[in-house]
């Protein structure tokens, strides 16, 4: 029981630092790294009860689990949406085929073709 009441004193805690350093109107680098901390710790304080509640032993009301969950994502982020892999190849323009071509015009292509530019209206007709 005195261990239930030191976490939630710490959590009351931690939601008054936080509530504190978003009053202002911008953060230096060194708050913003402070208010992800303690956001952190909040998320990892709770990281067992919210395990109680997905295992069934425990229920939270709608608004704690959204709550919860938008905490969880300042500190975890979708991974899904954080890493977008792009290919990206380079290869010489002999070594292109006519569909890699076409894609190329057409924008379709992460290809970068290396090659310089000719202008052919710049050119003068040798005589």
């Amino acid at each position: 029981m005195r261990v239930l009441q030191n976490r939630r004193k710490r959590q009351e805690s931690l939601g008054a630092e936080i509530a504190s350093m978003t009053k202002k109107n911008q953060l230096t680098p060194q708050e913003s790294a402070q208010l992800r901390k303690s956001i952190h710790d909040y998320v990892l304080n709770h990281i067992h009860e919210a395990n109680e509640v997905v295992m069934g032993r425990a229920q939270w009301s709608p608004t704690q689990a959204r709550v919860f969950s938008t905490l969880l994502n300042k500190v975890v982020p979708d991974l899904n949406a954080s890493f977008v892999q792009h290919e990206h190849s380079t290869k010489s323009l002999n070594d292109l085929s006519r569909e890699e071509l076409e894609a190329i015009v057409q924008g379709e292509s992460n290809t970068e073709v290396k090659g310089e530019v000719i202008d052919h209206d710049s050119q003068k007709p040798s005589e």
